[in-house]
């Protein structure tokens, strides 16, 4: 077992580290997005778990603020795909549900999602896969890679993307092609995500050279990191979406509108988490809390977009 060489951070500490408020990581504590644990009255957060969440990554074996209470022999769903902040909130749901499950989450992106979904490494993903040809998401790419696999497609959640800025738009970016303005820095999503496809084809069909964009090579694996970047002035601007920038405290130009959705082999339709999961996404209670967030459309959360058998 290695042993991590840094000590257990205060709260004070990790926000210092952000460099966001502790109202922030507090805030980012109690919906999950942040590995935490209690000792005693005290909240400590590991460093090396902090690490792993900057990164997109959450752990199974780590005891989150919120899972910490969850029985130890709690029934557990893999998921591995495409990142968005609603999937914490899925995961808090379930965690507080008459029969609890844990859903155990890892952001690599939509295209890996898929791929690992067909190699059965995981259980469930989520994806946003604009098709250009077809003008609509993430079917086409599943009808592609996925052709002999009886499966369900259910929508999470409709979402806005757009430039995530520092506070004030201090280089007045208004629309995609704004993205080569001289002096600003960007920061990318890594190459699989929904998102750097969604650039890649802009800038494909507008002849826009990447060497064209300061910090195109420069990725990032999470809305959240992101946001992050730019918040720490790493970065001028980046692609992603509203809640992330809100949650920053950061501005947003919105680009498009798209839709998350989450696919399930047939395989694993039949055990009881999936029912569980199905549960939420068609409760009310979860409905009113997605229109809570900044940015985020519920109207097809839970509806079926494609069923094969």
């Amino acid at each position: 077992m290695s042993i991590s060489a840094h000590l257990p951070l205060t709260p004070e500490e990790a926000a210092q580290i952000l460099k966001i408020s502790r109202y922030t990581l507090y805030e980012l504590i109690k919906r999950g997005e942040i590995p935490a644990r209690r000792i005693g009255r005290k909240i400590r957060i590991d460093y090396d778990m902090l690490q792993q969440y900057l990164q997109g990554n959450s752990m199974p074996n780590v005891q989150h603020s919120k899972v910490s209470e969850l029985p130890p022999a709690c029934p557990q769903f893999r998921f591995l795909g495409s990142h968005d902040p609603i999937l914490e909130l899925l995961r808090e749901f379930l965690s507080h549900s008459s029969s609890p499950i844990i859903l155990n989450t890892s952001f690599q992106g939509s295209m890996e999602g898929l791929i690992s979904l067909y190699r059965r490494e995981t259980e469930l993903t989520g994806i946003h896969l604009w098709d250009e040809k077809s003008e609509d998401y993430n079917l086409p790419f599943i009808k592609y890679l996925l052709p002999c696999e009886p499966l369900t497609v259910i929508n999470l959640v409709q979402r806005v993307q757009g430039f995530i800025v520092p506070t004030g738009n201090p280089f007045n970016l208004k629309s995609w092609s704004d993205i080569t303005t001289k002096d600003i820095h960007f920061v990318n999503r890594q190459k699989g995500s929904g998102t750097r496809l969604r650039l890649d084809y802009f800038l494909q069909e507008h002849g826009i050279s990447p060497s064209e964009i300061q910090g195109y090579e420069q990725e990032e694996n999470t809305h959240s990191s992101v946001a992050m970047k730019i918040a720490n002035d790493k970065a001028n601007v980046g692609l992603g979406i509203q809640a992330a920038a809100y949650r920053m405290g950061l501005d947003f130009i919105p680009l498009f509108k798209e839709r998350y959705d989450l696919v399930v082999l047939q395989e694993n339709s039949n055990r009881p988490e999936w029912g569980k999961i199905l549960s939420v996404l068609n409760s009310s209670a979860f409905h009113k809390a997605i229109e809570q967030q900044a940015g985020y459309d519920a109207s097809l959360t839970g509806k079926i977009m494609l069923e094969t058998k």
